[in-house]
């Protein structure tokens, strides 16, 4: 591997440079064979939908540990986009909106079940009661399914730019389902998602304004290419926030997230 340079890292691996054209993705150890596997099959589906997505060329095992290669983009994060270009935020949001409804454009049934995904990922939450539970996974049933191809995880961190081109990485939530729900879960990361709670009080009541401003533009961007009530939307919500609370989350964002649920739940 080149120089063993990491380029990113998180729960389940570390990114490095593998060669000139590649980049390798080094699971960690409590990672399962099954998971691995089940991202190299996901990235093949997609790549195949002629999406702008990295292409995983090949799954073996490199210095001991479970690797997935992956053609090297060289870009930056939208993330960092947004940090260091603060005036042209409206404009990043804009872009990242109309590149959500491009993937909701395609339809793919041989990717898992976003219900399935959803009802297990809500029964494992430990934040939740059995009967709190067993309410909000009676909201997702009577929520219409969908046959669109849904990220799963779609935010700033997982989109690349890059001179030529803008790249959608981290594909291993995909699902196809309703895009209402890939949506909410885009929503509820740009409002609550990477809050630190090490900050003023002021400081913290600013950014979460700030936080729901954004997220309410991003909204009122992606319907500009794809129409849908409130109504549509806001009943995904509390289903969405009970599944991301099954997530390896700060403190502060599960307490943002209760709060959210139980806020919804009283005004539903």
């Amino acid at each position: 591997m080149e120089h063993n340079q990491i380029i990113g890292e998180g729960s389940t691996a570390q990114v490095m440079i593998f060669s000139p054209t590649e980049v390798v993705k080094l699971f960690h150890d409590h990672i399962s064979d099954d998971l691995v596997e089940h991202e190299y099959t996901i990235n093949k589906i997609i790549l195949r939908s002629g999406l702008p997505v990295p292409e995983v060329r090949w799954s073996k095992p490199i210095s001991g540990k479970r690797a997935l290669i992956y053609r090297r983009v060289e870009g930056t994060t939208l993330t960092s986009l947004l940090s260091s270009q603060p005036k042209k935020t409206l404009h990043h949001l804009k872009r990242m909106a109309a590149l959500q409804v491009s993937v909701h454009d395609k339809k793919l049934s041989t990717l898992p079940s976003q219900f399935g995904v959803l009802k297990q990922k809500i029964m494992s939450v430990k934040e939740l009661n059995e009967n709190d539970k067993k309410r909000i996974i009676k909201e997702l049933e009577e929520l219409p399914l969908g046959k669109c191809i849904c990220h799963g995880d779609f935010h700033p961190d997982n989109i690349l730019i890059t001179k030529d081109e803008t790249v959608i990485i981290d594909w291993c939530d995909a699902t196809s389902g309703n895009p209402m729900a890939d949506l909410a879960r885009t929503l509820l990361i740009l409002r609550y998602g990477g809050l630190k709670d090490r900050t003023s009080f002021l400081n913290f009541i600013t950014i979460l304004y700030v936080r729901k401003f954004l997220a309410m533009y991003y909204r009122k961007s992606y319907t500009r290419h794809y129409q849908f009530s409130s109504k549509a939307l806001n009943r995904w919500m509390i289903p969405i926030a009970a599944a991301r609370l099954s997530e390896n989350l700060p403190d502060i964002e599960k307490k943002l997230l209760l709060s959210f649920i139980s806020k919804k739940s009283k005004g539903s």
